[in-house]
């Protein structure tokens, strides 16, 4: 857990750790597995459909030059699977006793961080859309400020989001005098 770098008040705990269902990441890394084996698939879709194109004479030595452009390809692909990694891994909200603390990894070098006091917030949604996110239970979550500069705060692909929305709303009552959150 990655919660012992954040900055918590005296006494604070973290209760939750949010993270994306895996499913998220198994899909971006199912497709660039694809990606990957595109150029063999085409070369070889070439070669049995067009032979004379290949056989043009415009490349002395093919092979080399595909296994050149190809490598290239896969070191392209390699960090993309890297930098997706690094976003699913990274983008989490920290639900503690007095607030959530939301870290949004926009891109490699681009981090958003973000505190929501229970107080302020005025409005918890979650959504589980189709067959597949309610067989794995996931879903978006979608939480409102009640302030002047109203914001939201968004997360997709949130594994078991009715216990997350159930936890907020229990240390949200609890903060606001209207019981404890365990008995929710």
């Amino acid at each position: 857990m990655l919660y012992r770098a954040l900055h918590l008040e005296p006494e604070e705990k973290v209760v939750l750790e949010v993270r994306k269902h895996w499913i998220v990441f198994f899909g971006q890394a199912i497709v660039l597995l694809f990606v990957a084996i595109l150029p063999t698939l085409i070369l070889v879709l070439v070669k049995k459909f067009v032979p004379g194109l290949l056989q043009a004479g415009f490349l002395e030595n093919k092979s080399a030059v595909f296994i050149f452009l190809y490598t290239l390809w896969i070191l392209f692909l390699w960090i993309s699977f890297f930098v997706e990694w690094t976003k699913y891994y990274l983008d989490v909200w920290y639900v503690t006793e007095k607030r959530i603390i939301i870290i949004d990894q926009k891109n490699l070098f681009h981090r958003e961080v973000s505190n929501l006091r229970f107080n302020k917030i005025q409005d918890v949604t979650l959504e589980v859309q189709g067959f597949i996110s309610t067989l794995l239970k996931f879903g978006n979550i979608r939480v409102q400020t009640a302030s002047e500069d109203s914001k939201e705060f968004n997360m997709t692909s949130v594994r078991h989001p009715e216990e997350v929305r159930r936890i907020i709303f229990g240390h949200q009552n609890k903060i606001n005098g209207h019981g404890h959150p365990d008995h929710l």
